[in-house]
């Protein structure tokens, strides 16, 4: 064989090891031989390259994150939806009746979460709704009292995350806690109430998407609602 045969033959076999490189993800590393020896050659593929092997994740471990949301369907000191619109009769001293005209209701959570772990979180969540209805008298239909409660809740949050890839974080969280009733009647000779209970939150399906900032969603039931939607933000994420 001559040395330019030889010389061609080397040729074509580097371009078929760039072409199997561009087309195979698993392979960087390639060995041939002639009469003058063995050959190792690798491939270390720049980040931009397409047949890098992904590995984007939504956070590191360490890291912490902060959120803010909007509630629908929190819990009240009697394990009802707080928030949930009625007319209905009501008794004041036993000789009045009257009915209630709509509900207006306001409803917010602020959380603080450490990943400890890529799957766990341990951190806090403060709830607060907050009602608004007037009372009217059955007979004439005047303004009898106004009732506003505020709910505050207060409660330690684990999260754990059982699906983690790219953007995307699948999660579910459970907390227990306590909470504050703190209720005025306007125009009422008792005009405020004050009542502790005990809370709890059950999220079985969380979803997260972003790494820095992030927008979230969680259905489930308990203290911080039965949809449970927002933003966060996370310090110290993965970016690959």
């Amino acid at each position: 064989m001559t040395k330019l045969t030889k010389g061609l033959l080397r040729l074509l076999l580097l371009g078929a090891m760039v072409v199997a490189t561009n087309n195979a993800i698993a392979q960087h590393t390639y060995s041939f031989s002639d009469e003058l020896g063995t050959y190792r050659v690798k491939f270390k593929p720049h980040k931009a390259t397409k047949f890098e092997t992904p590995t984007a994740k939504p956070l590191l471990s360490s890291t912490h994150e902060l959120r803010l949301g909007i509630l629908w369907g929190g819990l009240d000191y009697y394990g009802d939806i707080a928030n949930e619109s009625s007319i209905y009769l009501y008794s004041d001293s036993g000789n009045v009746t009257g009915i209630s005209g709509p509900d207006h209701w306001y409803a917010f959570t602020l959380d603080y979460g450490y990943w400890a772990r890529e799957w766990f979180s341990i951190g806090g969540s403060i709830s607060w709704i907050a009602g608004l209805c007037n009372y009217y008298n059955e007979y004439d239909r005047k303004l009898a009292f106004t009732d506003h409660r505020n709910y505050i809740s207060i409660m330690p949050i684990a999260r754990f995350a059982w699906v983690r890839k790219g953007r995307v974080q699948l999660y579910s969280s459970i907390g227990f806690g306590l909470g504050i009733l703190y209720q005025r009647f306007h125009h009422s000779p008792n005009p405020i109430k004050v009542k502790p209970y005990f809370t709890y939150d059950l999220k079985p399906f969380g979803i997260a998407v972003g790494r820095k900032w992030f927008g979230y969603m969680e259905l489930g039931y308990g203290s911080r609602g039965v949809i449970n939607v927002g933003f966060g933000y996370r310090i110290n994420t993965k970016t690959k």
